[in-house]
């Protein structure tokens, strides 16, 4: 295959036959390179932040919330309607207010919300927010074995709070730890297996549980302040004394266990939450008798979604009807739809505008991301400014190659008017030094991309080596706190169409910028008189 002689000398000047490598395009290529890993890394960081948030917002807030412009008595009928359709996968309805809660003589008074125990977990995925708030206890010779609250937990009398509502009032819910004793000889041995707890609900009281060993078929669960005892069997399921009491199971190890083995526990019960709503401090106000609504802390959950409430707390329905004095009330529905609409925005508002026409005008039907269009033109904002200052970085590099081209055009004058004189055109004697720039700019975008998918491959080790020499081993979690790296999904550009345009469109800027750059060393090369250079020293 035969090449054009202008890109042949182009290559030849660019890596000469003679030398392994040319240090001058070693230079240049590595500079855009560099330049082109930094650009789409940057916005590759910026895209995968949004699409965190995006998710943790939905996860907060559902795809769309059906929000009642008067109360609406008839709402259970349009409730319904909506679990009905068959683009709509999870509905809950929900109530919200602000109430006063007092533990002794601290106060909070948090962004309160009642949802449906049986609905709430379609639309908001609860349990994996206990899961992130679980507060565990230290201590000597123990360890903490609470099971992690779920959803199933929460009752009338029972509600979920986030941490900073919980460091502020100074309460937990439901402990128990596990007690170890080196010297207690009568321990079972962990060979033996272990005793897990798969259950502690809100109303366990404080007290010592033993699990005793009676024989390789049976054990005993006691507690020794009440002097409660029961008997269980290996092969029946575990003991589920209802209410108040702990659900212990016995995985058999490799050894079986023998009389008198036994493992204790400290249970702690949960924190009495004293709570006020509005109407309450209004009688107490009236000089009438407003006794507070005593609750248990049934758990401690925390939303990664930064926007959410930092003190919040979240009941039943019912009770937060019962603080609000209204009966039946209801403030809304949170919606979770199928995969079809929710990775299409577009789809997702015109079903939202056609399921508000249908409801009528009592009712608004709004998008999650009509609800949050503050933030997200914030963060397109954000990336279009780190755009801009990318930009001078490619520039930077095509001064530079500009440079050195211009210096190869004035150490190769007679170079340059022999090829003129031999019958080349000024054009294509030019054109030697403008695909010089597009070499250079190709290479370099082609081991950039590269750099950048190496940088997405290995962000965590990146990143954790990066945190831990500036702010140390113990500020990670700190930093992780708002710019959570180890969850963030950095999409590959085959798997993403808006990661494949960020590759796509700064590969081409910099071959564009490159090329550009050799526009005028090839500009004065074409403009020589061969007779002048030819007599040039």
């Amino acid at each position: 295959m035969r090449f054009p002689w202008p890109l042949y000398l182009a290559w030849k000047q660019l890596f000469p036959s003679q030398r392994k490598i040319s240090f001058f395009s070693l230079l240049a290529v590595i500079g855009v390179a560099l330049g082109v890993n930094v650009m789409i890394v940057v916005i590759a960081f910026m895209q995968g932040f949004q699409q965190k948030f995006r998710a943790d917002i939905i996860d907060s807030q559902g795809h769309a919330r059906v929000v009642p412009l008067n109360p609406n008595p008839s709402w259970s009928k349009v409730l319904d309607g909506l679990a009905e359709r068959k683009e709509i996968l999870g509905v809950s309805p929900y109530l919200q207010g602000q109430l006063l809660l007092q533990n002794r003589s601290y106060h909070a008074i948090p962004f309160s919300m009642g949802l449906d125990p049986e609905d709430g977990g379609q639309v908001i995925p609860l349990d994996d927010f206990l899961a992130n708030g679980q507060l565990l206890l230290e201590g000597y010779d123990s360890q903490d074995v609470t099971p992690i609250p779920t959803m199933d937990d929460l009752e009338d009398e029972v509600v979920f709070i986030t941490r900073q509502v919980a460091n502020r009032l100074g309460v937990r819910p439901t402990t128990i730890i596990q007690m170890k004793d080196a010297n207690a000889t009568e321990q079972a041995d962990a060979a033996r297996g272990m005793v897990r707890v798969l259950r502690l609900d809100p109303f366990v009281p404080s007290g010592q549980w033993t699990v005793t060993f009676l024989d390789e078929e049976s054990y005993q669960i006691a507690e020794s302040a009440s002097g409660f005892k029961k008997v269980g069997l290996f092969k029946e399921p575990p003991l589920d004394l209802g209410m108040g009491f702990p659900i212990f199971e016995v995985l058999p190890g490799p050894k079986a266990f023998v009389e008198g083995n036994e493992v204790r526990f400290q249970s702690f019960r949960s924190s009495i939450l004293e709570v006020y709503s509005p109407s309450m401090i209004e009688k107490a106000k009236a000089d009438e008798l407003a006794p507070p609504h005593e609750v248990r802390v049934g758990g401690v959950f925390e939303v990664p979604w930064q926007g959410y409430h930092s003190e919040a707390l979240i009941g039943t329905m019912r009770f937060m009807d019962e603080m609000r004095r209204e009966e039946g009330g209801c403030d809304g529905f949170y919606l979770k739809f199928s995969n079809r609409l929710a990775k299409n925005e577009g789809l997702l508002s015109q079903y939202c505008k056609d399921l508000e026409n249908e409801l009528g005008s009592a009712w608004v039907v709004v998008p999650w991301f009509v609800e949050n269009a503050w933030f997200f033109e914030l963060l397109k904002f954000e990336e279009y400014l780190m755009i801009l200052i990318m930009i001078p970085i490619g520039l930077v590099a095509a001064f530079a190659i500009a440079i050195a081209l211009m210096t190869s055009v004035m150490r190769k004058v007679r170079e340059i008017g022999l090829l003129v004189a031999m019958g080349g055109k000024q054009t294509s004697v030019g054109a030697i030094f403008c695909l010089q720039g597009f070499i250079i700019g190709s290479l370099g975008a082609v081991f950039g991309c590269g750099l950048a998918l190496l940088f997405i491959r290995y962000r965590d080790a990146l990143m954790s080596l990066i945190v831990s020499n500036i702010a140390g081993e113990s500020g990670q979690d700190d930093v992780a706190q708002f710019y959570d790296f180890y969850s963030l999904q950095v999409a590959y550009p085959w798997d993403s169409p808006e990661s494949l345009s960020t590759f796509v469109s700064f590969a081409f800027f910099a071959m564009a910028v490159s090329t550009v750059a050799g526009l005028l060393p090839a500009w004065r090369a074409a403009r020589m008189n061969p007779a002048e250079a030819l007599r040039s020293e």
